[in-house]
């Protein structure tokens, strides 16, 4: 099986190659000559990836080990073009301190080593992207005029209309069905479970919240609580969940009992609706282990369990009686060309022309709404016959959906035609969320802008719009694709959240399974020496893998345990690092060595102090310290961090002084105005792209 996003990848990256290549011309002291070659040869090497996707796609064989081998050139002028941005940032900031004097371009220790170290590495790229080339014409491959800026992603929904379909079609009478069984008075049984029962992408959740916002359901209950349960039935995790419903912030380190005992308090001698969404425990005794713990929490008769799952089994495991289960049937072929057609017109006239090729796809969704969205979704606006057509032939090869091995085919269809390289990258790239995760709008966007998949995009090259504007647009088009969903907005109506379909989420894995792993229970280690992307969450299974250099490709960690001393050695290339809410009390020297290091989060950690070497990572774009109440003094010369954009903290101690010098900042949580230097009003100048808060102190 080819490498699906492997082409999109290094289309992406040589493109943000080519453009750094250019910015740093004028820069290069002593191998200006072979950095003009070196670009000049990479636009070609772009023309004939171009080419290579192409016959990818039409079964071209051998072509998987060129593709490799272009992935290990491309990384490695990647690092280069950053390393000499980066030594170019230290100099501007050297050239700030009066102390300190410096030559243009050179390294602060040794600046003719590195402009020698440079130039070879240089030179020898030049000489690896040659040999590339004449594979590449061995292997019958033809250079292609590439697109000199990413294609720009129109979408042309309003925000109102992005991911938040108009009309749910065909599941109202299930819902008041659902309704009648949870408020039934006559039922007296303790924490009564009703279930929903269905195929994946038929629609269960669809179901459950049209249930939720019904009028009666909220005013019978005093509280309803809704939990994404996937595939890991974690008792406590469930408690926490609940408990967040009423708004409560949950330490990690509080215990399951004390979890309980607040919601008790919360719900004493009250009822409830607790929401359990897509459920896969066939563990009696693990939901015995919940039971008991609803039972001891408010009002026992006349509380409600409401369960979705695809599995009859696990809707008898919850307790649940023949005359409380729901079983949701297919969708009519007219219900899913409603659909499609309501999502691909949302805010503009039909063309009669196309009903007919519509109708015939409609009857291929096999009556799952998650496939009429997604397509619909993918044909937004499009009127062009010969578009739909494409879409009809390949209708015919989707055969059976009956299990979910079968929906991904049609999925994947849908990423195929995802209009860019970085679009796709940008998509691929959420499989490092578990499943069922809210993903925020800002963090994603900035995460995307970390890893270098957001280009701007310029018709006259006089206006850059910026990388932000770029990661809007992406989430709003993978919103409207349907590839997202579940939009959460604030009071404004703005978009700040997302999450992925669990079959969708499948279809993420599948594409960028050699690239991206969750480490969770020691499957994927032998992929390690791929993996690009990676999220640990256990600590079990960071003491049973020895990482060493086996991840050298890595370009992403987040973790949730104290990962430091077994992948020191292996975070030397890495853009974006998270460890929010991990379990770690310090940062070790080692970081501030990360050259290429773009974001960085500790939110929710026990870290004591913001070590003075995080104002050496001048790469840094986003810096999140949310919640961490074991700091007690404020960062020190935080100014040095010239590309700093988005910075989030929520302690008013920690506001770092000299925040004016940090011209790029985009987004400040809190400024703290006080008569102290570097505190002062006047620091917010030069800041003209500045959100967020200001208080007097």
């Amino acid at each position: 099986m080819a490498d699906l996003i492997l082409g999109p990848l290094m289309d992406v990256t040589i493109s943000k190659v080519i453009s750094a290549t250019t910015e740093q011309l004028n820069l290069a002291v002593g191998f200006k000559q072979e950095l003009k070659k070196f670009r000049l040869v990479l636009s070609m090497v772009r023309g004939v990836l171009q080419d290579a996707e192409e016959k990818k796609v039409t079964g071209y064989s051998d072509l998987q080990p060129w593709l490799k081998e272009l992935e290990y050139i491309v990384d490695e002028a990647d690092n280069v073009v950053d390393e000499t941005a980066y030594d170019h940032l230290r100099y501007k900031v050297a050239q700030k301190q009066m102390w300190k004097k410096v030559s243009y371009f050179f390294t602060l220790s040794n600046p003719l080593a590195f402009r020698l170290k440079i130039a070879n590495r240089i030179k020898d790229l030049n000489l690896d992207l040659a040999s590339l080339n004449d594979w590449a014409i061995g292997l019958g491959l033809q250079y292609r005029l590439a697109n000199k800026l990413p294609e720009h992603i129109e979408i042309r929904q309003t925000d109102s209309s992005i991911g938040d379909p108009s009309k749910i079609v065909g599941r109202e009478d299930k819902a008041r069905e659902v309704v009648k069984s949870l408020i039934d008075s006559s039922n007296k049984q303790p924490v009564c479970v009703v279930s929903i029962v269905g195929m994946g992408g038929i629609g269960k959740t669809t179901v459950a919240k049209l249930v939720r916002n019904n009028e009666q359901i909220q005013s019978h209950f005093f509280k309803i609580m809704w939990v994404c349960v996937s595939e890991n039935f974690n008792l406590k995790q469930i408690l926490v969940e609940m408990l967040q419903a009423f708004a409560e912030n949950v330490s990690v380190d509080e215990s399951q009992d004390i979890v309980v005992q607040k919601l008790q308090e919360h719900l004493k001698e009250k009822n409830y609706l607790l929401i359990l969404d897509d459920v896969w425990n066939e563990d009696r005794q693990k939901w015995e282990s919940l039971r008991s713990c609803l039972l001891g929490m408010g009002k026992n008769v006349g509380s409600r369990v409401l369960v979705t799952t695809r599995s009859e089994k696990v809707a008898s495991t919850m307790g649940t009686l023949s005359e409380h289960k729901h079983h949701l049937e297919k969708l009519t072929d007219e219900d899913c060309w409603s659909i499609i057609k309501q999502r691909a017109f949302v805010s503009s006239s039909f063309p009669p022309e196309l009903e007919g090729i519509g109708r015939d796809i409609a009857s291929k969704c096999k009556g799952l709404a998650l496939i009429a969205n997604v397509i619909g979704g993918g044909l937004c606006n499009n009127r062009k016959k010969d578009d739909w057509l494409s879409i009809k032939d390949k209708s015919e090869e989707w055969g059976s959906v009956e299990e979910a091995k079968g929906v991904l085919p049609v999925l994947q269809l849908s990423f195929n035609r995802l209009p860019t390289p970085a679009l796709k990258q940008c998509f691929a790239f959420c499989s490092i969320f578990p499943k069922d995760s809210v993903m925020e709008k800002e963090m994603l966007i900035q995460l995307w802008m970390a890893e270098g998949f957001l280009q701007p995009f310029s018709e006259s090259y006089l206006e850059m719009e910026k990388m932000e504007d770029v990661g809007d647009r992406y989430f709003n088009a993978l919103l409207s694709y349907s590839l997202f969903q579940d939009a959460k907005r604030d009071s404004y109506g703005n978009i700040t959240a997302c999450k992925m379909h669990d079959l969708v989420h499948d279809l993420a894995q599948f594409i960028s399974k050699s690239q991206t792993l969750i480490l969770e229970d020691g499957s994927g280690r032998n992929i390690l020496a791929s993996i690009r992307h990676l999220n640990v969450i256990s600590d079990k299974v960071m003491a049973a893998t020895r990482f060493g250099d086996a991840i050298k490709k890595l370009r992403t960690l987040f973790s949730q345990v104290d990962v430091f001393r077994s992948m020191s050695t292996s975070l030397r290339n890495v853009r974006a690092l998270s460890f929010c809410n991990a379990n770690i009390d310090e940062l070790p020297a080692f970081l501030g060595k990360m050259k290429h290091l773009r974001f960085l989060d500790v939110s929710e950690t026990k870290i004591k102090e913001l070590p003075k070497f995080i104002t050496k990572l001048y790469h840094l774009q986003t810096f999140r310290f949310m919640n961490c109440g074991e700091i007690k003094r404020p960062l020190k010369g935080i100014w040095d961090l010239l590309n700093l954009r988005h910075i989030y903290f929520n302690d008013e101690k920690l506001m770092p002084a000299g925040i004016g010098g940090l011209t790029c900042l985009k987004t400040l949580q809190l400024f703290v105005v006080g008569q102290q230097k570097g505190h002062q009003i006047e620091e917010l100048g030069c800041l003209s792209q500045l959100r967020g808060k200001i208080r007097d102190s």
